[in-house]
């Protein structure tokens, strides 16, 4: 009997042992992240660490949601933030806002981060999120198109191109090999498609304008 009432204070004293070391876990995390956590994570380690005091446990999902919180307030972790935030330049700012407009022109994805960046001036997307939304293939190309000098400029003719490109275009039909005067030029290229950069164009002999994306035009033959 004495042995049993031994082993189960023993028993007690390391779950008490183990549910300290849990809740300075998350005292210390807490601690760490004032800086760099949301709202919902604080609110998220205050109510977990009420959990553990009461349980002395986690579920396996508050667990796994506070490991990643541990690891991002990580002191080596916290000065990677903090020095991609220093080094945050006004080019990455402005390929940031790019990328939110095409994201808000192309959608679903990253519709409410768009939103945050271009409604935020202040706003500095993390490392991670920038790379995956700033630095992709996509982004990357239209914003190549954007900045690309037009090959038509405002005031020149150009000619539609008859081939494939247009073939099933009902509305570029009948100006195929056709000459057109380049009126302006659209600055708000949110495509990544190469070319795609839009013209408003005079086809010759109208009167009436028309949109036309810079593919579908070529150097104008001369009359």
């Amino acid at each position: 009997m004495a042995y049993r009432q031994y082993k189960k204070s023993r028993t007690i004293k390391k779950d008490l042992n183990e549910t300290r070391k849990l809740v300075d876990r998350i005292e210390k995390a807490a601690a760490q992240g004032i800086s760099i956590l949301t709202d919902w994570e604080r609110n998220f380690l205050s109510s977990v660490r009420e959990n553990a005091e009461k349980w002395g446990r986690l579920t396996t999902k508050q667990h796994d949601i506070f490991q990643r919180i541990e690891k991002k307030v990580d002191p080596a972790n916290i000065k990677a933030v903090n020095d991609w935030r220093a080094n945050y330049t006004d080019e990455m700012r402005q390929k940031a806002t790019f990328a939110a407009k095409y994201y808000k022109a192309n959608p679903p994805y990253y519709s409410e981060v768009a939103d945050r960046i271009l409604n935020d001036s202040e706003y500095i997307l993390p490392e991670k999120l920038y790379r995956k939304m700033v630095e992709n293939k996509y982004v990357t190309r239209a914003f190549e198109n954007a900045e690309a000098p037009a090959l038509y400029p405002a005031g020149s003719l150009a000619t539609v191109r008859n081939n494939g490109t247009t073939a099933g275009l009902r509305r570029l039909y009948p100006l195929r090999d056709k000459n057109v005067l380049v009126i302006s030029i659209d600055e708000h290229t949110l495509n990544s498609t190469k070319g795609s950069k839009k013209y408003t164009v005079l086809p010759v002999g109208a009167t009436e304008t028309i949109k036309v994306e810079e593919r579908f035009l070529k150097k104008a033959k001369k009359s």
